[in-house]
């Protein structure tokens, strides 16, 4: 069982290729249900996670939601990359390009977690989950870039760019 799990319970949530609209604490427009500011959102797990997570070359899937974990695990590691010898105002700039850039969605061909996840049935669900996963990327980018300079905006906390040699799964969505 190595990798922490989602913890994150979706039987009532709409799943679009296996991939869960899970409710988000966001200021992003987009159709992720609103959740309280007091409860844990799926960002949440990724950048609770993360540290350890990143290590890991096997994740055994266990439920959907592990499935945006992984998605947004990549994501993150994505960023990060991005965030070497940055200041946290270029940081940011950065991950909120990249999160509104064109990327691949479950069912294109280069889409990097073929094997997990099935295509959307539908070109209204391949635009639902675009929105979806584009309102996850801006949220993840926005905290990340809070923990990465919470000690100050000139220089990234050299904790977490220390992970940026590290592919989790042996994977990058680059």
């Amino acid at each position: 069982m190595p990798g922490y799990h989602s913890k994150l319970d979706t039987p009532n949530v709409q799943t679009i290729g296996r991939i869960p609209l899970l409710p988000l604490k966001t200021t992003y427009r987009g159709p992720a249900p609103p959740l309280s500011p007091d409860q844990t959102d799926i960002i949440d797990e990724v950048l609770t996670f993360f540290k350890a997570n990143i290590l890991f070359r096997n994740f055994e899937v266990e439920s959907n939601s592990d499935r945006l974990l992984i998605y947004l695990t990549l994501y993150a590691s994505q960023c990060l990359n991005g965030m070497v010898r940055k200041s946290k105002q270029a940081s940011e700039q950065q991950c909120y390009t990249l999160a509104l850039q064109n990327f691949p969605i479950p069912g294109d061909q280069n889409f990097v977690l073929g094997g997990l996840v099935t295509a959307p049935g539908n070109r209204q669900e391949q635009d639902l989950l675009r929105q979806y996963l584009t309102q996850c990327r801006q949220e993840l980018g926005k905290r990340l870039c809070e923990k990465v300079y919470s000690k100050g905006d000139t220089q990234p906390d050299k904790w977490w760019i220390c992970f940026t040699k590290k592919k989790f799964l042996n994977m990058s969505l680059d």
